[in-house]
């Protein structure tokens, strides 16, 4: 559980915070078709995956001819 907190960067912050915004105004709305688009990004800063988990990150090469 404590690696779980520990590995949070702004990003993943971010995806939550925007994620619980969406879910909360698609239910004050009454705009149920979007809940799952914000639940998509609620998962993805928990779970780490997609851009969360750094996989959009282009690698540093120091050594390329």
């Amino acid at each position: 559980m404590r690696k779980f907190f520990s590995d949070w960067n702004l990003r993943r912050i971010v995806y939550l915070i925007g994620g619980i915004w969406i879910v909360a105004q698609s239910v004050m709305d009454k705009m149920w078709i979007l809940i799952p688009f914000g639940l998509y990004f609620v998962a993805m800063s928990v779970f780490k995956f997609g851009c969360a988990s750094g996989n959009c990150t282009v690698t540093n090469h120091k050594n390329l001819p």
